[in-house]
């Protein structure tokens, strides 16, 4: 990001920016409220910081509770080393609120200079002036995990100096600022129970009136037989006019950490080669680490229009549909038996959601 002719540091007034989160258009803003300087100054006086007894470790939970207040526009969680007095500290973490600009951006300072912004997000804007919310943080071996009101924000990956050497947490711009930090074996701790995937007898048939709502393209659901042979998943969605990219998991777990083994992982990626007529198709597995790749540009998708993609198990393998499409196959890398959540996330919106048999469904051999 650029502020006048200068890069854009912590809490430097902008008066333009874009945040590129995958969120939908109408979340991000075009031209920002106006901060004046006194205002992010005074945010920065008010501040809670507790000094840590001991180092972070993998696992260590932070917990930050507070209220947003219309006269201090803008807030922080920072993780850091030195002297949080002097003001001359490293950031290992720095979680910096922009209620006007309605986004967050992640960064880290050392030696006085900050590094490239992170933005994106996978949920759209939380933060409201005046109302209160709880983020959770967890300490993974390589990066922190964000989460808002009990559901997952975004990751950042350690740089140097990493949070595991940090002696302080810090927060800016609350005034009802609170922190705790302990230790956890799963995250986020404060998440709501995960909804159910629901089953239908075939392929089209009508939703039951009891089936959840998906809101948003944020989706993390258990299915509660798993995905019998000759069943499929099926994914009924809006796909983002600026598509970049999206993908569906089937996996042993909803849980962000520990990372759950996934059977299957589909993504899509048209990233900035919205022009080219096929889509990148990604698909691999996670069982402690990714294996190998399968890629073929085997997807047609038109942005902006309704899609439907379906994870048919067969006897060896799953087979990845859109519209009917065969785009790719991947070889069981773990007994299909063991999926029992799936998760989806990026530009596609779901509007159905549901686990249904394959027979009657329409397949279509067209294999690239």
């Amino acid at each position: 990001m650029v502020c006048g002719d200068r890069p854009c540091g912590c809490g430097a007034f902008c008066r333009r920016l874009f945040c590129r989160a995958q969120v939908p258009e109408s979340n991000v803003q075009e031209e920002s409220v106006p901060v004046t300087l006194t205002q992010l100054a005074e945010a920065r006086d008010v501040k809670f910081t507790q000094s840590l007894s001991e180092p972070l470790e993998i696992g260590s939970y932070i917990v930050c509770t507070g209220t947003p207040s219309e006269d201090l526009p803008w807030f922080a969680v920072n993780i850091g080393t030195g002297d949080p007095e002097s003001g001359r500290t490293d950031v290992a973490v720095h979680f910096n609120i922009r209620l006007p600009q309605h986004y967050v951006v992640r960064n880290t300072r050392r030696h006085d200079k900050w590094g490239p912004e992170e933005t994106t997000s996978f949920r759209i804007f939380p933060f409201k002036t005046d109302r209160p919310f709880t983020i959770e943080i967890l300490v993974d071996e390589k990066e922190t995990l964000w989460a808002v009101d009990g559901e997952f924000y975004c990751r950042y990956a350690h740089r140097n100096p990493s949070p595991l050497a940090a002696t302080w947490v810090q927060v800016n711009g609350v005034r009802d600022a609170a922190l705790n930090i302990s230790k956890t074996d799963t995250f986020p701790v404060l998440a709501p129970p995960a909804v159910e995937v629901p089953v239908r007898p075939y392929l089209g048939a009508p939703p039951q009136e009891d089936e959840p709502q998906w809101h948003h393209n944020n989706v993390a659901a258990t299915l509660k037989n798993g995905v019998p042979e000759g069943h499929q998943v099926v994914v009924c969605g809006r796909l983002r006019p600026l598509l970049h990219s999206f993908h569906i998991e089937l996996s042993d777990g909803v849980r962000e950490w520990p990372h759950p083994n996934v059977h299957v992982h589909a993504s899509v990626r048209a990233l900035e080669e919205a022009q080219r007529p096929r889509q990148l198709v990604v698909l691999n597995a996670w069982r402690g680490g990714w294996g190998a790749e399968r890629r073929q540009r085997s997807a047609r998708l038109v942005p902006a229009t309704q899609s439907t993609f379906r994870i048919v198990r067969g006897p060896n393998e799953w087979s990845v549909f859109a519209d009917d499409v065969l785009i790719g196959e991947l070889e069981y890398r773990a007994a299909a038996s063991g999926v029992s959540a799936l998760r989806l996330r990026g530009d596609l919106y779901p509007e159905q959601i549901y686990v249904c048999p394959v027979s009657n469904s329409p397949i279509e051999a067209d294999r690239y």
